[in-house]
């Protein structure tokens, strides 16, 4: 028989890794395969109290969207997608954070995409604990849901005749983030 010990998590603002850090989203591509892309170089901060999350925030540059492909980047910067030149950043900031089980939460804030902030949910887990080779406190975290992008304005789209779409609607998130207590 084995139980699962919640995570100590000490009391601080914790700010995220960039290095070791990663934003990741997945789109239904031609309705038959999930395409895939980043964001590199996040910013934010986690804060912490009483062993608990208690607030999250952070931000991604659109300049920093990347794929496997230099023209498909270079149309998620344009209006058809991000609009990077009139909306450089995505922002998120928790607005509640509720225990799930032992590790893992429930993440609910304002995601701020081409200007436009919604709601959003997401299934976390902290994933660790531990010092650092310098000694710093670190902490991982994972999270993920979805969004239907069309509720921040981002509608392009292609009919196909097998009566898919070029790019489905629903978008799925991925976060893996490691943050050092400051």
């Amino acid at each position: 028989m084995s139980s699962t010990v919640a995570t100590q998590l000490p009391t601080g603002t914790w700010s995220i890794d960039p290095v070791h850090s990663s934003i990741g989203f997945g789109v239904k591509h031609l309705g038959v395969s999930t395409f895939r892309g980043s964001f590199k170089q996040a910013s934010g901060s986690l804060t912490s109290a009483d062993g608990a999350i208690t607030a999250v925030d952070g931000t991604v540059r659109v300049e920093n969207v990347q794929t496997e492909e230099p023209q498909l980047t270079g149309h998620l910067h344009s209006e058809d997608f991000f609009h990077g030149e009139k909306y450089p950043e995505i922002t998120f900031k928790s607005t509640s954070i509720e225990p799930a089980a032992d590790d893992k939460l429930r993440i609910t804030g304002d995601l701020t995409i081409r200007g436009v902030t919604k709601p959003v949910e997401l299934d976390a887990e902290l994933e660790g604990v531990g010092d650092g080779p310098d000694g710093n406190p670190r902490l991982g975290i994972s999270a993920s849901g979805a969004i239907d992008r069309s509720d921040w304005g981002i509608v392009w789209n292609q009919p196909l005749a097998n009566g898919a779409l070029a790019v489905a609607e629903r978008v799925t998130i991925q976060l893996h983030v490691e943050a050092v207590k400051v």
